[in-house]
């Protein structure tokens, strides 16, 4: 939802009634946060852990700099994983704002997500800051 949402402007705060439904229960959840980081370490553990018939974690690292010295999709993979971090970092700022916190309010929670791959972003979605209501404003 962050990237399909509406412009504003650089002060303008979001409401959780502003959110479409799909956006408020899937995008806002708790669980999702816990639900992405599970998976992430799950895709690990199962790239170092499960079929030993595919060799040890050596033979895998190998073999996966094989396959990208001559697979371009895969190789692009990189590029894309690099695009998005430094997009990452944006999306969070920009994020923040929309809750309306300043970047230098929760700079440590800031720091995790924009850059710790993944996981950063995973316990950002877990400690990040409620939408505010506008029954409550």
């Amino acid at each position: 939802y962050l990237v399909t949402r509406s412009n504003e402007t650089l002060d303008s705060k979001v409401f959780e009634e502003d959110l479409s439904d799909p956006a408020r229960i899937g995008g806002e959840s708790r669980v999702l946060g816990p639900l992405l980081g599970l998976i992430g370490t799950g895709s690990i553990g199962w790239g170092l852990l499960a079929r030993p018939e595919f060799g040890n974690f050596h033979d895998r690292l190998i073999s996966f700099g094989d396959l990208l010295s001559i697979d371009r999709v895969g190789s692009s993979f990189l590029v894309d994983f690099a695009i998005f971090g430094l997009f990452q970092g944006w999306l969070v700022d920009d994020d923040l704002r929309r809750r309306g916190y300043e970047v230098e309010d929760l700079v440590v929670l800031r720091n995790v997500a924009k850059f710790v791959p993944f996981f950063g972003l995973a316990a950002y979605l877990i400690a990040r800051p409620s939408l505010p209501s506008r029954q409550g404003a």
